[in-house]
């Protein structure tokens, strides 16, 4: 391990860190690429039964090896997340113990720690040539890693997603191109930062163009004089590989914000990330706090700001409808209480490598207060969260997907089991010709990284026949979403999930896009978007032509039951899955409506979003 001077690095662009084979679903937007506005969360039908597949290969299951009087070792691999391909010459930069090191990955991508102390680390990047670099903000702590003498893990698996180059222009008011507009990376998806060693600033040339590279839903800055304005990298831009950010007049930023950031009992909290974000935006404006706690947010204009501060062991602190110009602003973070315990196997083992989702119970909202990525020989986890009763979701790595326990904030004994999961078998064809589709991505339908260095599952790619194994299905209903480049998207509802259990296989048909047309997301469902809102389900969006729209659902409509289950136990995502199921079918949907509550019955459909 060689030691180097410890790097301050103020980052954050989304890699897919997979560590695990996926994370429960919990957020309401799904898509491809982050869609906004996001497509309805509906059903997919049934897929008729496809030829037998080979013989599936079990994924490579992480654990933990023998305690011995070796040096503690933990290898894995840094792999493709599209082709899942090794990536060489991948560099991995761990922070910790006064020191940081670095590894790079050999020729398949494999890579071995093989520390001289021991104790805990930070992943605190991943980098390679061509792909989009991993580096988590100040004040969260990325990837754990704890090495212990004598405690080894193997088959940690890292994903880094190739950069794509898009294509930006800017125009004025009347749609001329601007030339020698400034065009910066303002911030990733998540709202964090851009890293100091990233290209995050480009120049228009004389035909207003510049090309870049970003993660999805990253928010580009452009200005020229007085004039700016953002553009985001949206659905439809991921799709199109194309920007177009028009200019407009602008407040001056001249303006700074200033403040502390305090923990309870009034002492200085040095490297908080602070963030200043406009009327719930993504943040533009960001600040480390210094030894005394004090920040300072720089080149803001003077409209209000909601001012968030964050750092390790300490829950989240947001101060609302602070001015530009303002003093003295405090941010007092909380350590909350603990929530601690172990991961473990059906024969009591220890699962090494893990991530762990807090969620707050909150009627039907499921909000993340905690999330983390684990390396620890033993299974332990702890998070800080906030007094209440929470839904913890556990994935890892040739385990069942998404196993899910319940615990109140200040327990340190939860124990977390996990089962290996059912397998999906099955073949990807395209519709019309059945032509077999290779490279298809499968994997469960879920969120698309909304953590902030936590990904979605990685899922499978189909081999040139089309056929796949889809392996770690936790138990329940199982809805898979299929991509492959010059089709349309699908959500396929494949069938209930149980332990152990070999499903399929089953053939899943994509649709080709047409030369004119935008890649969508075909799914079966009654066409709705709702957003958790009390101990109801409000509803946001109805797509025209659906069974909800034609069964007369309206927007601002409050669900309270599916098919007679009350939706705030069920949250969002359990509601969905009441809402799912084959084409031609029906759901009974409770809406309250002027104080009364009325029952429905809502065809399921076949959707294009």
């Amino acid at each position: 391990m060689t030691s180097k001077t410890p790097v301050r690095r103020l980052l954050v662009l989304a890699l897919l860190l997979v560590l695990v084979a996926g994370l429960a679903a919990w957020w309401l937007v799904r898509g491809d690429h982050a869609p906004s506005p996001p497509p309805p969360r509906v059903a997919a039908a049934p897929a008729p039964a496809a030829a037998a597949t080979v013989p599936a290969v079990p994924p490579r299951v992480t654990r933990a090896a023998e305690p011995d009087d070796t040096d503690g070792v933990i290898d894995g691999r840094v792999v493709n997340g599209e082709t899942h391909a090794g990536v060489p010459d991948a560099e991995l930069s761990f922070a910790g113990e006064g020191m940081e090191s670095t590894f790079r990955t050999s020729s398949d991508g494999t890579f071995e720690l093989t520390p001289t102390v021991t104790g805990s680390f930070a992943l605190s990047s991943v980098t390679a040539p061509g792909f989009l670099p991993y580096t988590p903000a100040r004040g969260n702590a990325g990837m754990r890693v704890t090495l212990a003498r004598g405690r080894s893990v193997h088959g940690v698996t890292l994903v880094l997603y190739p950069a794509v180059d898009y294509q930006g222009r800017v125009i004025d008011e009347r749609g001329a191109p601007v030339a020698g507009a400034r065009i910066r990376l303002v911030s990733s998806h998540a709202g964090e930062q851009m890293p100091e060693n990233l290209t995050a600033e480009w120049r228009s040339d004389a035909d207003g163009r510049f090309t870049f590279q970003a993660t999805d839903d990253s928010l580009l800055e452009a200005s020229r004089g007085s004039l700016r304005a953002w553009g985001r990298v949206d659905r439809f831009v991921t799709i199109q590989k194309q920007l177009t950010i028009q200019l407009g007049r602008a407040l001056p930023r001249d303006a700074t914000i200033t403040g502390h950031v305090r923990d309870g009992r009034g002492a200085p909290i040095a490297e908080a990330l602070v963030r200043a974000s406009s009327f719930g935006a993504v943040p533009t404006a960001f600040a480390a706090s210094d030894a005394g706690g004090a920040f300072t947010l720089a080149n803001v204009d003077r409209a209000a700001y909601d001012v968030s501060a964050e750092a390790e062991d300490h829950l989240r602190a947001v101060r609302v409808n602070v001015l530009g110009g303002s003093r003295n602003v405090d941010l007092v973070l909380d350590t909350g209480l603990p929530l601690a315990g172990h991961v473990v196997d059906g024969r009591g083992a220890p699962v090494p490598v893990f991530t762990l989702i807090a969620m707050r119970r909150a009627g039907s909202a499921r909000p993340v207060l905690a999330n983390q990525s684990l390396v620890d020989p033993q299974g332990r986890f702890s998070v800080r969260v906030p007094a209440g009763d929470y839904d913890l979701l556990v994935s890892a790595r040739g385990w069942a997907r998404s196993t899910q326990a319940q615990a109140t904030a200040g327990a340190t004994d939860v124990r977390i089991v996990l089962g290996a999961g059912a397998i999906l078998r099955g073949r990807v064809v395209a519709a019309g010709d059945g032509t077999p589709v290779g490279d298809a991505q499968v994997a469960c339908d879920g969120p698309r990284d909304r953590g902030r260095a936590l990904s979605s599952d990685a899922g499978t790619v189909t081999r040139a026949d089309g056929t796949f194994e889809l392996a770690g299905i936790s138990p329940g209903p199982l809805a898979i979403r299929v991509v492959a480049n010059g089709y349309h998207t699908r959500i396929e509802d494949a069938m209930p999930a149980s332990e152990g259990a070999a499903l399929g296989p089953v053939t899943v048909e994509l649709t080709r896009v047409e030369s004119a047309e935008l890649s969508r997301t075909e799914m079966v469902g009654i066409g709705v978007d709702f957003s958790p809102d009390g101990e109801v389900l409000r509803v946001t969006r109805i797509l025209p032509g659906s069974g909800a729209f034609d069964a007369g659902i309206g927007f601002g409509d409050r669900v309270i039951a599916v098919d007679g289950a009350p939706v705030a136990p069920l949250g969002v995502e359990g509601a969905i899955a009441r809402v799912r199921g084959a084409a031609g079918t029906t759901v009974t949907v409770t809406v309250r409506r002027d104080g009364r509550d009325i029952q429905l019955v809502v065809e399921r459909r076949l959707l294009r979003a």
